[in-house]
């Protein structure tokens, strides 16, 4: 929800390449600095206080950016901040073409297997002009195949899967 607001909100102030650029500053400090971390999760500070801060360490960046900061703080929601940064940063990637994929498989893939995997989603789930950007996970539970999913479809291939189907019908 916050996130799309602030795309929207930084589309009409044609502020996206500056938004973006902010909160990736904004990501840096959470990865770099443990106690920007514990401050903005830590509920005992006050709403008021939070966003007067907001304010301090958003200086330099745009109304934009400084604005949502101190919505979040306002309405208890800094904890949230890391959430937002990505979702934000999905929706600027849908805007440019970039179609997210994770791929679950049982056990690591070859760069082969990924290429082919990269190949038949490419061909079977991309519109001209999109890009995919695949991430690949490995949870063992799944037994084997594979679990994708490419943006909001899932498509479930594992092993555990058919063992649940079946388990199903004889139950």
């Amino acid at each position: 929800r916050y996130a799309n607001a602030l795309f929207v909100s930084a589309s009409k102030a044609e502020e996206l390449p500056k938004v973006e650029n902010d909160l990736k500053t904004i990501s840096e400090w959470t990865k770099s600095n443990p106690a920007f971390v514990e401050y903005i999760n830590n509920p005992v500070i006050s709403r008021k206080d939070k966003a007067k801060d907001m304010t301090s360490v958003s200086k330099g960046m745009s109304q934009t950016t400084q604005g949502f900061l101190c919505v979040l703080a306002e309405n208890g929601r800094l904890n949230e901040l890391t959430s937002v940064m990505k979702t934000f940063n999905t929706l600027m990637g849908a805007m440019r073409g970039v179609v997210e994929a994770t791929v679950t498989a049982a056990e690591p893939l070859s760069s082969k297997q990924q290429k082919a995997i990269e190949k038949a989603i490419a061909g079977g789930y991309l519109k001209k002009g999109e890009t995919l950007n695949m991430q690949v996970k490995v949870d063992e539970g799944i037994i084997g195949g594979l679990q994708v999913q490419i943006g909001d479809r899932f498509l479930d291939l594992s092993v555990q899967s058919s063992i649940n189907s079946v388990h199903k019908a004889i139950a």
